[in-house]
């Protein structure tokens, strides 16, 4: 099987790492916000968690897994966007990471309906774990059903 890498997932790992490396920096320039101590740690904790999902969707990524890129970009989004609303001092940083956010999951959303299907032996407890979630988090359900229907040859 060949790799296919998915070229958004580069980004996402390097936008992860300057939140990671350079949170100050990175949240000044971009964000244009006054950082302090708890931007900081919000800022690594996000920084991984875009590491976390790139490397872990990077190459030839199964349905379940970009399944639950898509429903993870979404809650990002969401969160982003209450930010921005309750935090009238973050409300562009809150509005710039919502609109990232959608971005990566309108791609991933794209990429669970045509991307090519990894044969089952692919990974099997990375995409168990990815249905198991799927399966509890609210909005999971839909995503399921993707995941299924790709699985079994149908268009998404």
């Amino acid at each position: 099987m060949t790799v296919s890498w998915r070229k958004i997932e580069l980004a996402r790992a390097v936008w992860g790492l300057g939140l990671l490396c350079a949170p100050r920096w990175t949240l000044h320039r971009v964000h244009r916000i006054e950082v302090d101590a708890t931007s900081v740690w919000v800022a690594r904790v996000l920084g991984a968690r875009q590491v976390a999902q790139a490397t872990l969707s990077g190459a030839s990524p199964s349905p379940e897994i970009l399944a639950l890129g898509v429903w993870v970009d979404l809650a990002h989004a969401s969160s982003a966007l209450a930010l921005a609303v309750v935090d009238r001092s973050r409300a562009s940083a809150g509005l710039t990471d919502t609109a990232v956010a959608s971005v990566w999951a309108v791609r991933g959303w794209h990429d669970l309906r045509v991307a090519p299907v990894p044969r089952p032996t692919h990974d099997r407890r990375r995409d168990a774990m990815a249905r198991a979630v799927l399966g509890r988090v609210p909005g999971g359900a839909p995503l399921r059903r993707m995941v299924r229907a790709r699985r079994e040859g149908e268009p998404a």
